[in-house]
């Protein structure tokens, strides 16, 4: 019964209209499989056959489409608390590498504004206020995600459109702010290559364009999640 082609193309209906993180669509295809089977195994017992109990199965079920629509917001959910989680535990790390990496390579960390420390890049003055700008949205819309998906939902009005349009956001932001860090970088390579450390250099920019591919990605993802609902 697990192989039923009629059951299996009725999930990948489904599947192609349900996009959201791969575990929780996993789960959810197992139950609707699962329902199914079950469903075919009730109409057997009460004298349909073969095809016939597979096709009123499907029928008592609906639209393929219909069913997954009705798990959208679940989904869309998941993909945004997914997505400002993964940025809240990787900014920190990010952040501590560039502070190592700039404190190996002599650039002196003062209370004065970055592009005034010594060794600074050339590209500081305008770089920094652009970080400075794109960590705020990031952190904001970090905040507002983690709260209208998490155990805040009970009391704040919990949108799934407003969830994955703001992890969506901080996301892209993740991207903008690494970029920066990138042209910092290429900046100072450019005027004074050898005062850098290369090696917390190199796990720096290895942490930060990892963060910034993923970062795309998934704010891909939520944007994806949020246009399908309605």
């Amino acid at each position: 019964m697990t192989g039923n082609p009629a059951v299996e193309a009725y999930l990948h209906a489904a599947a192609d209209s349900m996009p959201g993180p791969r575990r929780e669509r996993s789960d959810i295809l197992a139950e609707l499989r699962s329902g199914l089977l079950d469903a075919i195994d009730a109409h057997r017992a009460t004298g349909l056959q073969g095809h016939a109990a597979t096709e009123a199965a499907i029928t008592e079920f609906g639209n393929p489409r219909q069913v997954a629509s009705a798990f959208r917001p679940h989904l869309a959910m998941i993909q945004a608390r997914h997505t400002a989680v993964a940025l809240t535990a990787t900014g920190p790390l990010v952040g501590l590498l560039w502070a190592a990496a700039a404190v190996a390579s002599h650039i002196t960390l003062r209370h004065a504004p970055p592009w005034q420390w010594p060794g600074a890049p050339p590209l500081s003055a305008a770089a920094f206020p652009a970080i400075a700008a794109a960590l705020l949205i990031l952190i904001t819309s970090t905040v507002i995600t983690i709260a209208a998906t998490g155990k805040l939902s009970r009391w704040l009005p919990a949108s799934p459109r407003i969830a994955a349009a703001a992890a969506a956001t901080a996301g892209f932001t993740a991207v903008a702010a690494d970029l920066a860090i990138l042209a910092l970088l290429a900046s100072q390579l450019a005027s004074a290559p050898g005062t850098l450390d290369p090696i917390p250099v190199a796990a720096a920019t290895t942490a930060s364009l990892t963060r910034l591919t993923l970062a795309r990605r998934a704010a891909r993802s939520c944007l994806a999640v949020r246009a399908t609902l309605t």
